[in-house]
């Protein structure tokens, strides 16, 4: 029943990204409370979006081949489960790093496939995909928030019991998924998968997810030392980024309305040039009015992009190969893009001004939009109900 399975989607979307809402928040204080310095929560830090480099495709193949997505799923969050409860007695370095390297392998499949399930439902008259996967962002914030006093309360040595304890909730939230439809098709043909991706199309949209997410890098990494240098409070900088995820719901619950009147390519590209907008912002100033007007662009260059995106990966390779399709999507522009971005940034950090960071990150964000002209002029004419 579309019902039915439409509220087991938001209930995986809330609970897997309220341990997003901990971890990437507050994680790094729980190691720099057991004793590890810059350089090694960096390095620890940078797995999370190492895993997805390959997991997430590898994990949506093997789904599409064997017809089992459900099932991967649930191993999946069970096994990262089981893996982050070791983090309760580890506390050497090479034992934290293995634990965390494992628990962001088994975890990195889940969400894509998740995603394949998402769209397929609404692409067959279920609710828009926007409106089931803002359930996630409001998850995130919340838990966020929440995470700030608890920590004050109990200190940093409850960040692992709570990340566990949302782990444990995710996996009963994965069993409650919808079951695999049958496939009367059977697996996909051999070869399907290359042929899909040597499409010119699909490469040059897989270049521009990445660029759009590398682009992200100096405000992932940097955009809260930016602030605190220009003289704002940890609550304004919390508030800052708080509006930005409220606004990231708000455009994710309208982006059916949208997705039926503007092609997937041409909203993409609207993103991006948007971000080059809102990149350009932090680059030449940092007072109020201009940091809120930056943070809503967040509605575009996150949430808009990102529904856009998954929209035209489910239309590129088709239902038996939604789950590859979503994983390589995610490799691509959560993986290689976050990578690139992230470490990027990292090194050129203290060599370049910041503000040199985001002025090149706005052409980063042009070239994206500059190369999904070609996708813009190669898109179907048609389009699914997302």
């Amino acid at each position: 029943m579309p019902t039915a399975a439409a509220r087991s989607l938001r209930l995986f979307y809330l609970t897997n990204f309220a341990v997003l809402g901990i971890y990437l928040p507050y994680f790094n204080l729980f190691l720099e409370e057991i004793g590890f310095d810059g350089p090694r929560i960096g390095m620890i830090s940078a797995l999370l979006p190492l895993s997805t480099l390959i997991m997430p495709a590898a994990g949506g193949a093997l789904a599409d081949r064997l017809g089992q997505r459900r099932a991967i799923i649930v191993l999946s969050t069970t096994l990262s489960a089981v893996c982050f409860g070791v983090l309760l007695e580890a506390r050497s370095f090479g034992a934290v790093a293995a634990v965390v390297l494992l628990f962001a392998l088994l975890r990195a499949p889940a969400l894509p496939l998740v995603e394949a399930t998402a769209i397929e439902l609404a692409a067959g008259g279920g609710p828009p995909y926007g409106r089931m996967r803002a359930w996630g962002s409001m998850a995130f914030i919340l838990a966020a928030l929440a995470g700030g006093p608890l920590l004050a309360g109990r200190g940093d040595a409850v960040v692992v019991p709570l990340i566990l304890a949302l782990l444990i909730l995710n996996v009963a939230a994965a069993i409650r998924l919808p079951a695999d439809a049958p496939r009367a098709a059977g697996p996909p043909p051999a070869g399907a998968l290359r042929r899909v991706l040597m499409v010119p199309g699909t490469l040059l949209f897989l270049a521009a997810g990445a660029l759009s997410q590398a682009a992200h890098g100096p405000y992932y990494v940097f955009y809260s030392i930016h602030l605190e240098q220009a003289g704002y409070s940890p609550t304004a900088i919390g508030g800052l980024w708080g509006w930005a995820v409220a606004c990231e719901v708000l455009v994710m619950v309208q982006m059916a309305r949208v997705l039926a009147r503007v092609p997937a390519p041409l909203v993409m590209i609207g993103s991006l040039l948007i971000a080059a907008a809102r990149w350009w912002i932090c680059a030449t100033s940092v007072s109020p009015a201009a940091m809120i007007v930056a943070q809503s662009m967040h509605a575009a260059t996150y949430a808009a992009f990102h529904v856009a995106a998954v929209t035209h990966t489910h239309r590129l390779f088709g239902g038996t190969l939604g789950g590859s399709g979503q994983g390589i999507y995610g490799a691509a522009t959560y993986g290689l893009g976050n990578i690139l971005g992230m470490v990027l940034s990292g090194w050129l950090y203290g060599a370049v001004p910041l503000t040199r960071l985001f002025g090149w990150a706005a052409w980063v964000s042009i070239a994206g939009a500059v190369i999904l002209i070609g996708v813009a002029a190669g898109r179907p004419r048609t389009a699914p109900r997302l």
